[in-house]
Parts: structure tokens; sequence; C-alpha cells
């Protein structure tokens, strides 16, 4: 059984609104920390926002990485499987939204399905997609980071930096990218797919293949910005995640 403790080394607390009408869970992207949504969470009068950390990287460095999206996904449904007393809503980014995907597909399976899934700058779950970039030498994959951003160009030229960023970055790249999607894996609940019109890695194509992971609704809006266009233009997302929880309720009575 989880304990508090593991709760708390998995699921840091970003916000805490006196009178919260639901829980929004952010799942960072590939190297990235709970911390990375602190400023998107200050956008949510009445969420509860909460931020997953996963094991390797900055409190959790001397933690053995995960070797699959779904060992991922089964450790963090296990610690929420009885968090139901608001209705939750999972937000994934990049690597984050399939690790969000695989964790709404058990906590379904549980009978606490999540109100919804945001997903973020990822193609489609059925869409395998490796690069190998998890292969290539330092450089090369310090270029590939540079292109998405998310981490600053100045950062990337600090060696004390790249030295703590890199081992998790690397970890994280060969889970996403050797990612498969096991048959059958689909929810009932809606997915939103977000993605930024100039991310080098997400066409509106390939995003729109998440309509193939549910049953229920799905929608796909395209914003300005790149592949982590909510850091800068996060707002039309923060309102249409707060929409989204009287509207998906709404159809539930």
């Amino acid at each position: 059984m989880a304990t508090a403790e593991d709760f708390g080394l998995w699921i840091r607390k970003l916000s805490t609104p006196d009178d919260p009408r639901a829980r929004l869970i952010c799942f960072p992207h590939a190297g990235g920390s709970a911390n990375f949504y602190f400023q998107f969470a200050r956008g949510f009068d009445d969420f509860e926002v909460h931020g997953v950390q996963y094991p390797g990287r900055q409190d959790r460095r001397r933690e053995p990485f995960r070797k699959t999206v779904q060992e991922l996904a089964d450790e963090i449904a296990g610690l929420m499987g009885d968090w139901n007393d608001l209705p939750v809503v999972l937000l994934g980014n990049s690597m984050g939204a399939l690790v969000a995907f695989e964790v709404a597909f058990r906590l379904e399976t549980m009978g606490v399905a999540p109100l919804s899934l945001f997903a973020c700058g990822r193609v489609g779950p059925m869409l395998g997609k490796d690069e190998e970039t998890h292969l290539k030498d330092d450089d090369v994959f310090l270029r590939e980071m540079a292109l998405l951003g998310g981490m600053g160009s100045e950062l990337l030229q600090d060696e004390e930096i790249i030295e703590l960023v890199l081992p998790p970055m690397r970890a994280d790249y060969r889970i996403a990218e050797t990612y498969r999607c096991s048959p059958g894996t689909r929810l009932s609940v809606p997915i939103h797919v977000h993605i930024g019109k100039d991310d080098p890695k997400v066409t509106e194509e390939q995003a729109a293949e998440w309509k193939h992971s549910t049953t229920g609704e799905f929608t796909l809006d395209t914003h300005e910005g790149g592949h982590f266009f909510f850091t800068d233009n996060g707002d039309d997302l923060t309102r249409t995640i707060s929409r989204s929880v009287p509207d998906t309720l709404a159809t539930k009575v």
C-alpha cells in the first residue's frame, strides 16, 4: 500500500486554493520536473494543481530511471487510485502526454476515471515515432534540446547544468521513443489535444491521431508558438481547461 511519503515523492502540490472545484495533475516532458508547471499553475483560481515528479532527477536523482512509460504509469496510477474526492483532470506535455494517457487508462480500468485528458505537443499514442535521439552523442542530443526550447540556450552552455540534465533527459527520451501503445488501450473520457503551430515535432495531422485513442469527445486546437507553446502563450489553454470541468460534468448528468 502506498504511503504518504510515496505520494509526496511523486506528486507535488503547486497551488492551494481555498475551495477547489477540481484537481489538475500535470505530467512533465522528457527531462522535466514537477516545478516546470509552477508558473502555469498560477493561472488557475479554483483548481488544485499538482505536478508529477519522475524519479532520477533533482531531489530524486539517486533513484533509478523507470524502463518504460507503462512502468511509470503503473506506479502513478497506484498512488492516485483512491484520490477521487474532487474531479480530476490530467494534462501531459510531450512525453508527459503519453504517461498521462497510460495513467488515465489505468484509472479508468480501476473505476476511477479522470474527467478528461489534455495532451499537448505529442503525436497520437498509436503512432510509433522512434527517431533514436536517445542513442545520439551529446552534441547532437543538445542540439535537439535547443531546437525544441524549454531550456534557455545559456543553460545548454553550462557544463554543470548539462551534467545534471542529460541523464534524465536521455532516459526519458528512450522510454518515449521506444513507447508502443498496447492494442486495446483506449479511453472513454474526452481527450483534448493542443499543439503549437510551429512545433517541429508534431504536425496537425499527427496530433489528430489522438482521436483513435478515445471513444469519447475529441478536440484539437492549435496555438501560436512551438513545442512549449503554453509557457509563453498559456492563457487560452488555462481558460479551456477551466471551462472543460463544468461542461464535462454537465454531460454526465
